[in-house]
């Protein structure tokens, strides 16, 4: 379990800074030219240098040890949560004419291109936290919505700036928010099968412990009883065939004590007792093993971006078609 952690908290690592100059090398990290606003959030200036286990950390002055609940890996996750917002992106793109011809009808011509109205997609940034057992497991998850849909674009290879809300309508993200949702809950869904799966095998040794501690508790009373009660009926028995008064009071004696202590165990109700204990260790393990999901959304951002008319000639006849410059589609 502790790889699973180490490598997940390099992937959360490297998908925050993803922005950032990063140098991997030598088990290694090297982070520079990260936003002044970590920077200040953090009280530390970059570069960092983030190590993954202790003998590097030992040979690597000024290092970053990254582990389950180091401040580095809590610092990002505060940040996140803190700088939750919505922000608006304009994409500077032109038609790609070589993949606009293709899409074309044969024999047709380009007469005119120009814009015409602007179409615009959703992005929203979640942080998801799984923790089980002594585990912590943290991911950022990115989700694109565009009309309802998951929309798959590689959107790192698109270029954007800060946007005018007044170049766009007014948009409701609600919508787009909740199929975002429905999106991580499937994504997460598959992440998590191996972990219930552990969890489901853990709890089940658990459980078969617990059981079987308390079925030997009971065995062992009910023998203890059984016991006291085989004594009482052998100390009665030598009792009848007893003559002398001095020997008759010593096995009178030792039934009264059999007698008391078959009593108090009678009387502690000692299989409610221990099936009561049984019930809470029981009902400790379960909750002991089960996985808590936090979904936060840590950043909701609108790209928009011109759509075009295109103006076409076909066989002498024009005709005009809508283009999607971002999507590479005529409409």
């Amino acid at each position: 379990m502790i790889k699973i952690e180490k490598d997940n908290s390099k992937e959360f690592i490297l998908e925050f800074f993803r922005e950032a100059n990063i140098v991997d090398k030598n088990g290694v990290l090297t982070i520079s030219e990260v936003p002044k606003a970590f920077e200040d959030f953090i009280g530390k200036k970059a570069p960092y240098k983030l190590v993954f286990d202790i003998k590097t950390h030992s040979r690597t002055r000024d290092s970053e040890l990254i582990m389950q609940g180091s401040y580095f890996l809590l610092s990002i996750r505060d940040y996140l949560i803190d700088k939750g917002q919505t922000s608006l992106q304009k994409i500077n793109v032109q038609p790609d004419l070589t993949v606009l011809n293709k899409s074309l009808p044969n024999h047709s011509k380009i007469l005119e291109i120009k814009e015409d109205g602007v179409d615009f997609f959703s992005e929203f940034y979640f942080l998801s936290v799984y923790q089980y057992l002594n585990e912590k497991k943290q991911s950022i998850g990115r989700i694109l919505v565009k009309n309802k849909d998951i929309l798959e674009l590689n959107i790192d290879r698109i270029k954007s700036r800060a946007g005018n809300r007044d170049e766009i309508p007014a948009i409701d993200l609600k919508d787009a928010y909740r199929i975002a949702m429905a999106q991580l809950e499937e994504r997460a869904g598959k992440e998590i099968k191996p972990i219930k799966l552990l969890l489901k095998e853990k709890l089940e040794r658990e459980l078969k412990r617990v059981k079987e501690h308390y079925v030997k508790q009971i065995r062992e009373k009910d023998e203890e009883v059984e016991t006291c009660e085989r004594k009482i009926k052998l100390l009665q028995s030598k009792l009848r065939h007893t003559y002398y008064q001095r020997d008759m009071d010593i096995l009178e004696m030792q039934i009264r004590e059999s007698r008391e202590r078959l009593e108090k165990l009678k009387k502690k109700g000692y299989r409610e007792r221990l099936k009561k204990e049984e019930t809470f260790h029981i009902d400790d393990e379960v909750e002991k093993h089960v996985l808590s999901i936090k979904n936060s959304l840590i950043n909701a951002t609108i790209f928009y971006y011109p759509l075009y008319e295109i103006l076409i000639s076909v066989k002498g006849k024009n005709r005009s078609l809508k283009y999607n410059p971002v999507l590479n589609r005529v409409l």
